[in-house]
């Protein structure tokens, strides 16, 4: 496991920069969504962590049939279920039994998946193929929301392995089963206090 977190926080070696250029099919690109239910654990790199970058493990279970995703975080008591149907996430707090439910941002509805984030309209080149805990999964070069370029490797059927930015893994599978997912792990509690969200700070004209 250590020697895990010091590979994620370092520059992947295994991960040469792009400098060839490539022949892409045109609209060629991965699947961004899994295909069928699977439950992944990730060792993911939190850049804006306090004191510094560290490596947590998160767990994202996918019900694929619902198109609901499960992500439990390393905050305890807390988990977060998202429609990417309908782009809705809810947050919930088991320790103060509470759901704040909000309209999912545009990089959030349309990549549920760890890492960094494409951005809308991305072209993906596909650099190669890998194994990542086991699995084999194709390497696609694109870039991110802020215009910086990312590799993913990615399942035939949609799972994201790995994802690095700027050099360095940000996020990598340790392991996955692909396993029906029982309907309750995405059951909002019907007794839990509803959170209002707060108005949107518009700037003025």
């Amino acid at each position: 496991m250590r020697r895990l977190a010091a590979a994620l926080l370092a520059p992947a070696a295994a991960i040469a920069p792009i400098i060839a250029p490539a022949v892409a099919i045109a609209q060629e690109r991965p699947v961004l969504t899994p295909t069928r239910d699977v439950d992944v654990v990730y060792m993911m790199v939190q850049v804006d962590a306090p004191g510094g970058p560290r490596v947590v493990e998160e767990r994202m279970r996918w019900a694929a049939a619902a198109s609901l995703l499960r992500v439990d975080p390393p905050t305890p008591g807390m988990w977060v279920v998202i429609d990417t149907s309908t782009h809705r996430i809810a947050t919930v707090r088991d320790t103060d039994r509470s759901v704040l439910e909000i309209q999912a941002p545009p990089g959030v509805s349309g990549h549920p998946m760890p890492g960094p984030a494409p951005a809308s309209g991305a072209t993906f080149l596909r650099r190669g193929t890998d194994s990542v805990a086991g699995m084999p999964c194709t390497e696609w070069q694109t870039s991110d929301v802020t215009g910086a370029p990312t590799l993913a490797c990615i399942t035939a059927d949609g799972v994201l392995l790995r994802a690095s930015a700027a050099g360095r893994v940000q996020v990598e599978a340790l392991h996955l089963a692909y396993a029906p997912q029982d309907p309750a792990l995405f059951r909002i509690p019907e007794d839990y206090r509803r959170i209002t969200p707060p108005p949107v700070q518009r700037p003025a004209p």
